[in-house]
């Protein structure tokens, strides 16, 4: 027997094979991912994509070892990591990569911990982020956290791997777990899956729980995996859903009506047209009917409107709810302890955070606020009607209308830029299964997963 299994690019239904057939033990293949994190996400030139390892995860593997049976789930055993602002009550912290929640150590797991932990994941730790999901301050950095430094791209160093989910993103795409779990409340999840030339996945809005996440809008907020394919997507939303998908491998495009987002095209680089017809003309060779329409553009303000006047009341309660000794209360404390420690934590401002302590009361903010909430319910109502003839559409960008009405929407790398940077395609579709089936389609036809080169480092 081999003294190591090939981590890279292994998908959740081979490694589940691998530990049911005890080829490896669960032991030794959390060690090997410990031993990847070590040589590729610490030091100097490390990726920094992982902000605590779960000093309990040697333990869990070995229970887990212990009680392995022919009817584990498909998740059993696959080490997994979740963004920092998803509670785990263990030895780990929830902190949102901030520094004034550093030693925040909820009582009880998210509701999708919960279902993890039962299905027999392993939780390998937590990921780096965007401190507060990049609702802190302007010109923050994607991936930058006061608690964890910034994440750097495994493709090009120096550039953007996107956030705010950025440490899933890029532990993923550079093989230091099996899958991750992002949020995403205005794309968080979608771009840097695209950035990372992975598979990003926002399920419809209300599918998964948020509960025991840190809180940007309960309007937008929105949990999801982020894998190397589309069907690990699949297993992981399949095995944590209440509503199971109907899924078959043997999926094609014949017939199958797919809308190309016109507006996406209009705005694109010579490189970039080239990629996306190239993908159009494999989609029409598979059988797909391809049918131009146009996306309208979601303004940046409209989505702020939301999150401005959501953020205080979600922060605050999620806040009510860590023990009652914990030092931090509220929004307000937050503040006044980054003031107080601010060459550690306000490197970059927190004027997102002060005005939305300062600013979210009074009529017109509360006017405002409900008005953008009546554009949301007519918003449902356009992409419902653009939607109503296509099986799923691609986007080849992030695209604001997703979360603005709460759709699903996945991403499937394409390969590289010239520069050495993933190129992917954001695919949208009323329904998850809808999404799910299309995409899984699209990706065998038409997507190109390449491991990052880690170029600059």
């Amino acid at each position: 027997m081999a003294d190591k299994i090939d981590l890279n690019e292994i998908t959740i239904t081979e490694l589940g094979k691998i530990i049911k057939n005890k080829t490896f033990s669960i032991k030794e293949i959390v060690l090997q991912y410990l031993e990847q994190i070590d040589s590729f996400d610490k030091g100097f030139n490390g990726l920094n994509s992982i902000l605590e390892i779960n000093p309990d995860v040697i333990t869990i593997a070995e229970e887990l070892d212990k009680r392995n049976k022919d009817d584990s789930g498909l998740l059993y055993g696959i080490p997994i990591l979740l963004k920092d602002n998803i509670n785990t009550a263990d030895s780990l912290h929830t902190s949102a990569g901030s520094l004034a929640l550093a030693d925040s150590s909820p009582e009880t797991d998210a509701e999708i911990v919960k279902v993890l932990r039962k299905k027999g994941a392993v939780i390998l730790g937590k990921s780096n982020m965007t401190e507060f999901a990049n609702y802190m301050t302007k010109g923050m950095p994607n991936g930058y956290s006061s608690k964890g430094g910034i994440v750097r791209s495994p493709y090009v160093l120096g550039e953007s791997p996107a956030g705010s989910s950025t440490g899933s993103g890029v532990a993923v795409a550079a093989n230091l777990c099996t899958a991750a779990f992002g949020t995403d409340t205005s794309g968080s999840i979608i771009s840097p899956g695209l950035k990372n030339g992975i598979v990003g996945y926002r399920p419809g809005k209300g599918t998964l729980s948020i509960k025991g996440i840190i809180p940007v809008s309960f309007t937008f907020d929105m949990v999801g995996p982020m894998t190397r394919t589309v069907k690990d997507a699949i297993i992981i939303f399949n095995e944590i859903a209440s509503n199971k998908i109907h899924f078959t491998e043997n999926s094609n495009l014949k017939g199958t009506v797919i809308g190309i987002d016109q507006s996406a095209m209009d705005n694109m680089s010579q490189e970039e047209e080239k990629k996306a017809n190239s993908i159009l003309d494999k989609l029409k060779e598979a059988g797909a009917i391809l049918k131009w329409i146009h996306l309208k553009t979601i303004p940046n303000k409209k989505i702020d409107n939301i999150k401005k006047f959501e953020f205080k009341h979600a922060l605050n309660q999620y806040l009510t709810e860590l023990p009652l000794d914990y030092k931090i209360k509220n929004l307000k404390e937050i503040i006044e302890f980054n003031n107080i420690h601010k060459e550690e934590t306000l490197r970059y401002g927190q004027i997102l955070l002060e005005d939305a302590q300062n600013n979210t009361s009074g009529e017109m903010a509360e006017s405002v606020y409900l008005d953008t909430l009546k554009d949301i319910e007519f918003a449902k109502l356009y992409i419902k009607d653009q939607l109503k003839d296509v099986n799923a559409c691609i986007v080849f960008k992030d695209h604001l209308i997703v979360q603005y009405t709460g759709l699903p929407a996945i991403t499937v790398p394409c390969g590289l830029y010239n520069d050495g940077m993933p190129f992917g395609i954001n695919i949208i579709a009323q329904t998850d299964e809808e999404l799910l089936n299309t995409a899984y389609a699209i990706e065998q036809v038409a997507g190109r997963r390449v491991k990052p080169k880690f170029i600059g480092y």
